[in-house]
């Protein structure tokens, strides 16, 4: 038996046991004492009404309402509520014709009683009194006492599976939510911006046509950037520092490309050691920066920030914009909403993105909290 399993049932059979307690004593009186003879026919009745409990919960409305069988299900509770009535009735009889025939001899004594046990039974006996207040006493608590004990239980059976049923639902749908964020992060993880792989397999291609001493160059930063890539996919998390090399191996390839037209700034402020981010997380901001900041025609600038302050990370660009008809889609962007959703899974209340623009110009800024330590 599993650990959980027997502490769910050690756990229910605490609950029922206090409850028990609670009714047992619950009525009694100051100058009373626990008398075991007028509690155990309420001891049996109530062990009956938990083994029904557990078979309405775990059967009866699974086999039954949940398979929408109604009548079936009306019929088995009304067999069983029938047997209950019939039980409760020959329990206290029972105990009745015993203590009865104990005190009979003691005529100016009055018996024991079951005055105060919630679960029924004559107020008291002990003569020919009681023989008299029978008659018009038994019959009526013969059903109306068992029958409102039997409806109360099944309420609660029918409350408990109904409360069961939906944290079992809320927990597989938190299961399968977390599954599909997951399954979902690997797939956008797995996302490379096939415009960078090819615009920087034709850079390195014309550089060597040329017979250009930047060549090796190029294609030694192009296998870094690619073996960052393919190491770091399915790494959750990066030293920061390992993630502004591969930063900066991306920018020199890009210069490369734009040698005459391009200028980078790119700054770094603060103590980079202790702090971890997910790896490629800023790198569709940065690509968007080349895509839509540089101009074929004029020296373009492009403005990157890495800040480490305390438990936080500042990251920023900064761009003009010059391919203007295509930037206007430019917030429809696979890679920024790639991006924006990965930092929805990953720090879910623990990031501030601000993306804005001007006619001329376009700025991203991103607060991630909390990156000292894994």
């Amino acid at each position: 038996m599993h650990k959980k399993k027997l502490i769910n049932i050690l756990f229910h059979l605490l609950i029922w046991t206090v409850i028990l307690v609670i009714i047992t004593l619950m009525p009694l009186r100051p100058d009373h004492t626990v008398s075991l003879t007028r509690n155990l026919p309420f001891i049996i009745t109530y062990l009956y009404l938990v083994c029904f409990f557990y078979i309405n919960a775990n059967y009866l409305i699974v086999k039954l309402i949940l398979n929408k069988k109604y009548l079936l299900y009306i019929l088995g509770t009304g067999m069983i509520l029938l047997l209950y009535i019939y039980f409760h009735h020959y329990i206290f009889s029972l105990f009745f014709q015993l203590d009865f025939s104990q005190t009979a001899e003691m005529p100016l004594r009055r018996g024991p009683s079951f005055e105060g046990s919630p679960f029924g039974g004559p107020p008291h006996f002990g003569g020919p009194h009681f023989m008299r207040e029978n008659r018009m006493v038994i019959p009526f608590r013969r059903i109306i006492l068992p029958l409102t004990q039997f409806l109360l239980f099944w309420l609660l059976s029918a409350c408990y599976k109904l409360i069961y049923e939906w944290m079992s639902l809320h927990k597989k749908n938190k299961e399968i939510e977390a599954e599909k964020s997951l399954i979902e992060l690997a797939y956008l993880k797995a996302q490379i911006n096939p415009h960078f792989i090819l615009n920087t397999l034709n850079t390195i291609y014309s550089l060597t046509l040329k017979g250009s001493e930047k060549a090796p160059d190029a294609i030694l930063l192009y296998s870094q950037v690619i073996r960052y890539i393919f190491d770091k996919i399915d790494t959750d998390f990066v030293p920061l520092q390992e993630e502004i090399d591969y930063i900066n191996d991306y920018i020199d390839l890009q210069v490369l490309r734009f040698t005459d037209t391009l200028n980078i700034e790119f700054k770094i402020e603060g103590n980079m050691e202790g702090h971890w981010i997910v790896p490629l997380i800023f790198i569709s901001f940065i690509e968007n920066s080349f895509q839509y900041g540089i101009s074929n025609h004029y020296r373009s600038t492009i403005s990157i920030s890495i800040k480490a302050d305390g438990n936080n990370i500042y990251f920023s660009t900064e761009n003009r914009k010059y391919k203007k008809n295509d930037f206007q889609h430019m917030g429809k962007n696979i890679g920024i909403k790639n991006t924006k959703r990965k930092l929805s899974l990953i720090y879910p209340d623990k990031h501030k993105l601000s993306i804005k623009e001007t006619n001329e110009f376009f700025y991203i800024d991103l607060i991630i909290f909390g990156t000292s330590g894994k």
